[in-house]
């Protein structure tokens, strides 16, 4: 008897047992696949495609847009002078409506990027709105009300607990100790000591790469209990988690004017939100993807921000600061605000660049006058500096002359002068990693306006236990990551400010805490397996980061003691014995009463 017509079309559980005997694998080779893609390519080499997808995708767009919105107005034209019955004409209906349905699309998702683009959260760098200055609009502080605080924690009734958050990037995550060792946890490891009946809780919310912005929504999100004790520790990644490594703005004001080319995409980017959207996107894939190795900064660079961004960033990050600073005191914690230092003496400025005035022929002159400088430091070190000097009278603020008069005058033996001139080459870099001190000085601005904060000057408190009293590897282990040393230091700080404020109900008897390296390492098992790896962490970051400089040498050797370090400790040397100052257990941190504790009032303690 034959089938009805279409019943052998009919799924059947014998056909989808057939089917599912044939995709099962296809889908299991399909994941198989996926899991082992990622297991061999690098994170890098996504972002490189997400960029290829996204730059592609804008090229679509474009391109669909410059063939629907005149085709059109052309086939409806093309439509109406066509006779009826012709057949043409049911091909130019058909091409017509393609070409609506394209101009509709378009029309949607510009809409919704519009929406998007107008309710992005409340970053200060959002979108460029003139295609020539390259300027950046700056949104008001209405972004910020869009984050949440959550104030309804379920702590249960006698809670004794003692809760600390940490929120920062990297260093207050504790890289590239994380896996072991962080400042928080050094920090609840001698709390449980001094308040042994009493259980101290960690929450880490301190995130590689973030700025205080992306604290602030983290915040938000991921509080999961309420803390007693709020640290803050950011502000090395407000420029480096915006502005990729490559961004050149126009800045000198003889610069070549934009190309037909650059002008049309600008203003194509500025009509169209959707356009926008996708090369802000795209810029942000690139702040994840290092400079090429084959790359080449100038010696007089142009800074990767304006004037006007630069002073919005500055302007979030007070406006977020306070909001943390009054929401911890809201839900009654107590703010620990640490103004982040970094390695300046031992670190070199990514990009250094003159006045916006000076024009060709002058920055010309300038990097031949600073190379001749530069040629006398080993035969001939006091006209060298003479020759600094002179040349930072001419630019005030070049950082890598300062950089360079710094390390000859702590040769000199003028330690004082070498830790100015050092903080100035980090304060005038063109592309910043390390906490500039603008942003240092809010801390000290938001702590003085909320008397219950405790806040530690980490830039004059590292300048008063540093080796001559300079910041370099004896605190870092590299640009700005604390080293071993470091983060004692900063935990013992803390502790010393909570014990001077009787937080918690500190016991009378029982003294500020002093950490001993030897017990530290031995608590949180920092033996050589670790040096090892904390030696590959530094390879890394210097393979990372010697694209960024005119000059690589100084990066690339140290990458190359990283290495040789490896090597030795794998031969089975001690990594004290190294002579490096960064690796193997350190010696102790003086306990220094640095830390000014700002205090009319007190929270109330559990």
């Amino acid at each position: 008897m034959k089938s009805a017509p279409g019943q052998e079309s009919r799924l059947t559980p014998g056909r989808l047992l057939r089917w599912t005997a044939v995709l099962a694998p296809i889908v299991l080779l399909a994941i198989v696949a996926i899991v082992w893609i990622e297991s061999v390519v690098s994170g890098v080499a996504y972002w490189r495609a997400a960029v290829a997808f996204l730059i592609g995708l804008e090229i679509a767009y474009i391109l669909a847009a410059a063939v629907s919105i005149p085709g059109v107005v052309g086939l409806a034209i093309l439509l109406a002078r066509t006779p009826r019955g012709r057949p043409s004409r049911w091909t130019i209906a058909r091409g017509l409506l393609f070409c609506g349905a394209l101009v509709v699309s378009i029309a949607m998702a510009e809409t919704v990027a519009a929406i998007r683009v107008a309710h992005s959260p409340g970053d200060p760098i959002a979108r460029p709105p003139d295609p020539f200055q390259q300027a950046y609009e700056m949104p008001g502080q209405a972004a910020d009300a869009d984050i949440s605080l959550r104030t309804d924690f379920p702590d249960p009734p006698g809670d004794r607990t003692i809760e600390i958050a940490v929120l920062g990037g990297s260093s207050a995550e504790g890289v590239p100790y994380n896996f072991w060792v962080s400042i928080g946890e050094i920090v609840a490891w001698q709390l449980r000591e001094v308040f042994p009946g009493r259980p101290v809780g960690l929450q880490v919310l301190a995130t590689s790469g973030d700025s205080l912005a992306s604290q602030h929504r983290r915040l938000a999100d991921f509080l999961a209990r309420r803390p007693d004790l709020m640290i803050v520790y950011s502000g090395h990644n407000e420029f480096s988690s915006r502005f990729q490594p490559a961004r050149e703005p126009r800045y000198y004001l003889d610069a070549d004017d934009p190309t037909p080319l650059e002008t049309l995409v600008s203003r194509l980017e500025a009509a169209s939100p959707l356009c926008g959207l996708i090369r802000r996107t795209t810029d942000r894939c690139r702040i994840a993807i290092p400079p090429p190795p084959g790359g080449h900064r100038a010696l007089v660079d142009v800074p990767a921000f304006t004037a006007d961004e630069r002073r919005a960033l500055v302007d979030d990050f007070r406006r977020r600061l306070e909001t943390i600073v009054s929401y911890s005191e809201k839900i009654g914690a107590l703010p620990m605000l640490i103004s982040p230092p970094a390695n300046d003496s031992g670190f070199e400025p990514n990009r250094s660049y003159l006045s916006a005035e000076t024009p060709r022929s002058e920055r010309l002159a300038f990097e031949r006058d600073f190379l001749a400088a530069r040629r006398l430091e080993v035969q001939d070190p006091e006209a060298a500096r003479a020759a600094y000097l002179a040349l930072l009278d001419r630019q005030p603020g070049f950082a890598e002359a300062h950089y360079r008069l710094s390390q000859l005058l702590d040769r000199a033996g003028d330690f004082e002068g070498a830790y100015r001139h050092a903080v100035a080459a980090r304060d005038g870099d063109g592309y910043p990693m390390r906490c500039p001190t603008d942003f240092q000085e809010v801390y000290r601005e938001v702590a003085s306006r909320h008397r219950s904060s405790l806040y530690l000057d980490g830039q004059a408190y590292f300048h008063g236990i540093g080796r001559r009293g300079l910041l370099d590897e004896g605190l870092f282990h590299d640009g700005m990551h604390p080293s071993f040393r470091g983060q004692m230091a900063i935990a013992q700080a803390i502790l010393r400010a909570l014990h001077a404020r009787r937080a918690f109900g500190w016991p009378a008897e029982a003294p500020a805490p002093t950490i001993d390296p030897a017990r530290c390492a031995d608590r949180f098992q920092i033996g050589s397996a670790v040096w090892r790896r904390i030696c590959l962490w530094g390879i890394m970051f210097y393979d990372r980061t010697w694209p960024l400089r005119y000059d690589p040498s100084y990066r690339q050797e140290k990458k190359r003691v990283f290495a040789e370090a490896v090597e030795r400790i794998e031969a089975g040397e001690a990594p004290e014995s190294l002579g490096l100052p960064n690796i193997g257990t350190p010696e102790p941190v003086p306990a220094l009463d640095v830390i000014p504790v700002i205090e009319t009032r007190s929270l109330p303690s559990r």
